[in-house]
């Protein structure tokens, strides 16, 4: 079967999308403190608002015990805490802190930095041709995003 253009882009895309994922995942998140989990709970719990254990779980894709676990933990370190459902007082919602809050913004302050020293490593060239990408880029990115979350029935 021969390949069209549009599939040899598509192809380009997945990989350059690739390079991009071990960038982020080796070089500038932080791998020290918190499990990839936690912070990724925490950054739905800032984003969403309070939310239930149920709901949390599904979208991680883990088991209610597991996550169950998981919010029990981050309880201990005062980043979460547990808050009354105004739609149910029988149930309970899950709430970021304002020190998970915190957290989350200093670990992406140190993202940003590490991100800022390896641009600086780049020619003038290279970074003006990167600025140019990602100002194109971003907004169609972020379609993809919304369109991924829509299609998505465990964000349902």
């Amino acid at each position: 079967m021969e390949k069209t253009p549009r599939v040899e882009y598509r192809t380009e895309v997945g990989t350059t999308r690739e390079q991009i994922a071990v960038l982020v995942v080796r070089h500038l998140a932080d791998r020290q403190g918190l499990a990839f989990t936690s912070v990724l709970v925490l950054s739905i719990l800032a984003r969403e608002g309070p939310t239930r254990l149920t709901a949390l779980a599904i979208a991680e894709g883990i088991s209610q015990p597991s996550m169950s676990q998981l919010v029990q933990r981050l309880e201990k370190l005062g980043l979460v805490a547990r808050v009354s459902d105004p739609d149910d007082g029988r149930a309970a919602l899950i709430g970021i802190t304002d020190g998970g809050r915190a957290l989350i913004a200093q670990r992406q302050r140190a993202r940003h930095g590490r991100l800022a020293d390896l641009i600086r490593t780049l020619s003038t060239e290279d970074e003006a041709a990167l600025t140019l990408a990602m100002h194109v880029a971003q907004p169609i990115i972020g379609r993809m995003v919304r369109n991924a979350a829509a299609a998505d029935p465990a964000a349902k």
